[in-house]
């Protein structure tokens, strides 16, 4: 057993844990030995001298780690934890990682202390405890030894972080009680506070990066999506991109799953409540799935979301539905392609309704169900728009 191996059992016990649980849960987020008491008035005083001083010194760290948002020693604790988990990167990608890592934690300490989320020194032992316990399975591997603090690295790094690691762990129970079927509610919770950061600390956050020349190349800015609301369920809903409102009243569930591939249930936020039907845009940060019970259930996150009129999608009353049947009986349909917004037009040809979106150079594409897609030139398309009567701007 090497030196830090001992330290760390000193604070903590004999801890056993998996390393994969513990690589998992490192990224996101002590036994006191009893002296003999010689009751001599000096010893009583000199003991109660070091015990204020101990006293003094962690609420000086508690109180200076959480009064300035960052501090560049434990930066550099984040760095070391990202060099272990992605060996062999460049500098820049390492002081970025660690950047954004420990921004998420004081982001969630700021928003949880905004919602009145505080912890007891039991949830701060029970933190200590777990967090030490992750590091000591670090360190079982040798080959991590030359990458991480010698063996005061608990007290140096990790103890003025402990208040921070505690109160996400009881906004991320919060959250999990308030989206009890989402599962990604942990990144509800970083993306509801990362939202509630950028708003209260944008300068103090550019004056760090400025100071230690660190530079965010990595974009959260999120992918755009428009769609309709199928389903609200308690706190999550089923949005489907590229679904206008009506689809919802003439296809079954099968039509929809079938036509349209991006449906996920994303989380209701507080600031952006939605009901069945509703025409949005929202700002997906990302899908992902799970398995559970043998039903795969898909899932997104999202940062913001605008109601939409309906009336994006135009539709079209046709007098002369015959002529334009007769134009289109001789263009072949193809497969369809998936088509990510919602047409600009929609009309009825002999009870089967097409949708129509504006391509490059004038080009149109018409999708009709159960018969596929058509491309048409810019001439054909200036030729069908005619016929449609559509005014062009």
């Amino acid at each position: 057993m090497n030196e830090i191996q001992k330290e760390l059992l000193k604070v903590a016990g004999d801890m056993t844990a998996s390393k994969e649980r513990v690589k998992k849960q490192v990224l996101q987020q002590s036994i006191n030995r009893r002296k003999p008491f010689r009751f001599t008035l000096l010893t009583i005083l000199l003991t109660l001298c070091v015990v204020g001083f101990m006293m003094v010194q962690l609420l000086t760290n508690e109180t200076e780690q959480t009064t300035s948002l960052f501090h560049e020693r434990q930066l550099e604790h984040f760095e070391r934890i990202n060099r272990l988990m992605w060996p062999g990167k460049e500098q820049e990608f390492y002081k970025e990682e660690a950047y954004l890592s420990y921004e998420k934690l004081v982001a969630a300490y700021y928003f949880a202390k905004s919602l009145g989320i505080d912890y007891s020194k039991a949830e701060l032992e029970a933190e200590r405890k777990k967090q030490v316990e992750q590091l000591e399975m670090l360190y079982q591997a040798s080959e991590y030894e030359a990458l991480l603090a010698p063996k005061q690295y608990v007290e140096t790094y990790l103890e003025p972080l402990l208040p921070m690691y505690t109160t996400r762990t009881k906004l991320y129970a919060f959250y999990k009680e308030k989206y009890p079927t989402f599962y990604a509610y942990q990144e509800v919770a970083n993306i509801d506070a990362k939202r509630y950061f950028q708003a209260h600390f944008t300068d103090q956050v550019t004056a760090f990066q400025e100071e230690h020349n660190i530079v965010i190349r990595t974009s959260s800015h999120g992918t755009s999506m428009v769609g309709t609301v199928a389903k609200v369920e308690s706190n999550v809903f089923l949005f489907i991109e590229g679904v206008i409102p009506e689809d919802l009243d003439h296809m079954t569930e099968e039509q929809l799953a079938e036509k349209y591939e991006q449906a996920n249930w994303y989380p209701v936020l507080d600031d952006f409540p939605v009901k069945q039907g509703d025409y949005i845009t929202l700002t997906s940060m990302g899908t992902g799935s799970i398995e559970e019970n043998g039903v795969v259930r898909k899932y997104g996150l999202l940062s913001k979301l605008e109601k939409l009129e309906p009336t994006i999608t135009k539709k079209l009353e046709l007098e002369n539905d015959k002529e334009v049947a007769q134009f289109l009986q001789d263009i072949p349909w193809q497969p369809a392609n998936y088509m990510k917004r919602p047409p600009e037009y929609s009309f009825e040809v002999e009870g089967v309704r097409i949708e129509m979106w504006k391509g490059y150079g004038g080009s149109i594409y018409l999708q009709k169900a159960g018969s596929g897609e058509i491309h048409l030139s810019a001439n054909r398309a200036k030729a069908l728009i005619a016929i449609l009567g559509i005014e062009e701007s």
